[in-house]
């Protein structure tokens, strides 16, 4: 039995702050191909966002929120480090108590990780559903330029074997030991990041590649065989060194590319690149999903479009509904200024 997407949703904040404003403050925009970013408000925060999600692709299902067995949360940036934050989400989206939770939240291949162990779910019960939320805001510090790319943004999925959209035909995985990225300390609420560029985009080539290759082996597809490739954004220019290296056509990138306009959204990356594609893409086109999370590790995850329906509201319509700030107020927001 065919298992999949059969409702997504997607959740960009009103407000954004230009290239342009931080260039002003800093004499520099270190975030390569971003023109923009997404920003969080006083009154939101990536719990708030992962319910709006959750409770959106659920709404696009001729399920009610009753029937779900499964929910997964990813995450890099919850406000709570020991709390269990998927049970949250429930209550407010009223689904079961007795639905499986659980939180992902300890690097940004979290959105791919919570997708891969939902369908583990439906393959195990196939006549479940189960929900998906990735939602992000992850935060450096002010003084260090990690933080010029960082953006906010949320997808929601709801995964079944009925009234599909994207049939899920598989994923494979890598991990390694890689020391000196991003990384949390557990006593920080901030990200760090050692700069070392050349030493970081080799472990993530390495390990997007060989997870991206693995899958390919493993359902016998070829790089040709996919319409759109989404891959995890640090940057909007990083994701094309991985493309080159698995010989994907650099346009497959476009439909995908939501980094330009909204930032690196850490574990909300791929799963807000993949909403992108799905609304590109046409039946009958496959995805190719990658993510990746420093130290290091990688998920691909392919998709295979099978119906023409859309949800509402779209990417695009809330990427043209903005207002923008500038860097003082953008500081305020982040609490560097009271």
């Amino acid at each position: 039995m065919a298992i999949g997407i059969s409702g997504y949703s997607v959740y960009v904040p009103r407000l954004r702050i230009k290239k342009e404003d931080y260039a002003k403050a800093w004499g520099s925009f270190q975030a390569p191909g971003v023109s923009e970013k997404s920003v969080m408000s006083f009154d939101e925060d990536v719990l708030t966002a992962a319910a709006k999600v959750s409770r959106t692709a659920l709404a696009s299902v001729p399920i009610g929120q009753e029937k779900v067995t499964r929910f997964a949360l990813a995450s890099t940036s919850a406000p709570y480090l020991e709390k269990m934050l998927s049970g949250m989400v429930v209550v407010n989206v009223g689904m079961p108590s007795s639905t499986f939770c659980s939180d992902h939240t300890s690097s940004t291949r979290a959105g791919t990780e919570a997708m891969i162990s939902a369908f583990e779910h439906l393959k195990a019960v196939p006549s479940g559903l189960a929900v998906v939320a990735a939602a992000d805001a992850p935060k450096a510090s002010m003084w260090d330029s990690t933080e010029h790319a960082l953006g906010a943004g949320a997808a929601g999925f709801a995964l079944s074997s009925d009234d599909l959209i994207a049939e899920f035909e598989g994923s494979a995985s890598f991990a390694m030991e890689h020391f000196g990225e991003r990384f949390r300390p557990s006593n920080e609420d901030m990200i760090i990041d050692l700069g070392v560029k050349k030493f970081s985009q080799k472990a993530f080539v390495s390990a997007t590649t060989k997870a991206c290759s693995s899958l390919m082996k493993k359902i016998g597809s070829k790089p040709e065989d996919y319409a759109h490739v989404v891959i995890q954004q640090p940057d909007a220019k990083t994701p094309a060194s991985v493309a080159g290296k698995m010989a994907f056509d650099a346009t497959k990138l476009e439909s995908g590319m939501i980094s330009t306009s909204l930032g690196d959204l850490g574990a909300a990356s791929t799963p807000v690149g993949l909403v992108s594609a799905l609304e590109a893409a046409k039946v009958g086109e496959r995805i190719m999903v990658v993510s990746y999370g420093s130290g290091a590790a990688s998920d691909a995850l392919s998709f295979k479009v099978v119906s023409e329906k859309k949800t509402k509201p779209s990417l695009k319509e809330q990427l043209e509904k903005k207002e923008y700030i500038d860097y003082i107020q953008y500081l305020k927001l982040k609490g560097a200024l009271k």
